[in-house]
C-alpha cells in the first residue's frame, strides 16, 4: 500500500504543474468508506458494515467549461461479513460446512466517469459524477469460522447431523476463490472550494456498487429450508445454488485539486 501511495504522489508531482495548460485538473484524495457485501441469494446471510480506508489520484480531463471526463487511480479496502453453508467431498465422503467469513479485500481501481460542474455559487463549485469502474483484486483475506454440521456417513449413505467443533482461521488467504476483476457502478456528488489560484479543496460522497459476483461462477452454496440443508427425499444429495456476493462501498472523499 505504501508503494502504491508513493507512485500516486510521484505521478501527481510530475503532472500538476502542467494541469491547467493541458486542460486537466489533477488531485489527490483520502477516502474512508463503509463497505458491505450484498447478495440476492436468500441462502446467504449478510452482516456487518465495517469502516475501511482508501486513497487515490483524481484526474479530470476538461472538454468544456462545466464538463469533464473523470478518471484516475483508486486504492480501497472492502469488508463485510457473510454466512452460508457449502458442500465439500473428499475421498467419496461429502460434508456440509457452516462458514462465517469476515472479508479483508484490497482493490486497485481505474474509474471512467462523466463529471458535471456548476458555475461557482458563493465561491463553491458543485459537481455530480456517474460512470463505471474496473478494479483489480490486489489482496484478499478472510477471517473464517467453519463448523462441519453434516456428512453422508449415515445409514445407506444418507446425510446425518454431526455438529463438530467450530474451527477459526484468521487471515486465511482467499484470493484464488475470488474473481480477479471487479466491475462497478459509480455515482458521486460533492463540492470544490478554491483556496489559492487554481488550487481547491474537494469533498464528496461516492457510491461504488459491485456489478458482478466477487466469487467465481462455479462456486455454490447449499440451499436452505428453514435454516437446514435442502436434501433429496432419500437424504443422499443436497440442493445447491450460486454463491453470488457483490462488494459495495460508500466513500467520503476529501482531497486537494490543483
Amino acid at each position: 500500500m505504501k508503494k502504491v501511495m508513493l507512485c500516486l504522489l510521484a505521478t501527481l508531482a510530475m503532472t500538476a504543474t502542467q494541469a491547467q495548460i493541458s486542460g486537466y485538473k489533477i488531485g489527490i484524495k483520502v477516502s474512508p468508506n463503509i463497505s458491505y457485501m450484498k447478495s440476492e441469494n436468500g441462502d446467504i446471510t449478510i452482516d456487518k458494515a465495517p469502516l475501511k480506508f482508501g486513497f487515490g489520484l483524481v484526474v479530470d480531463k476538461m472538454f468544456a467549461e462545466k464538463y469533464a471526463i473523470g478518471t484516475g487511480v483508486n486504492v480501497y479496502r472492502v469488508g463485510g461479513r457473510t454466512r452460508y453453508m457449502y458442500e465439500e467431498t473428499v475421498n467419496d465422503v461429502s460434508s456440509i460446512y457452516d462458514l462465517t467469513r469476515d472479508y479483508k479485500l484490497t482493490y486497485v481501481e481505474v474509474p471512467l466517469t462523466l463529471k458535471l460542474r456548476t458555475s461557482p455559487i458563493a465561491g463553491i463549485t458543485y459537481w455530480g459524477q456517474f460512470g463505471a469502474g474496473i478494479s483489480y483484486l490486489y489482496k484478499a483475506y478472510g477471517d473464517d469460522q467453519v463448523q462441519m454440521k453434516y456428512d453422508n456417513q449415515g445409514a445407506g449413505g444418507a446425510y446425518r447431523s454431526i455438529n463438530r467443533d467450530i474451527v477459526t482461521d484468521n487471515g486465511n488467504e482467499i484470493q484464488k476463490e475470488l474473481m480477479p476483476v471487479r466491475a462497478s457502478m459509480i455515482i458521486a456528488a460533492g463540492i470544490e472550494y478554491p483556496i489559492s489560484g487554481s488550487t481547491a479543496i474537494m469533498a464528496g460522497i461516492t457510491y461504488n456498487g459491485g456489478l458482478i459476483s466477487t466469487y467465481k461462477s462455479k462456486d455454490e452454496v447449499v440451499k436452505l429450508t428453514s435454516g437446514n440443508p435442502t436434501l433429496s427425499s432419500d437424504s443422499k444429495s443436497v440442493e445447491t445454488t450460486g454463491r453470488n456476493i457483490a462488494a459495495n462501498l460508500i466513500e467520503l472523499n476529501v482531497g486537494i485539486i490543483f
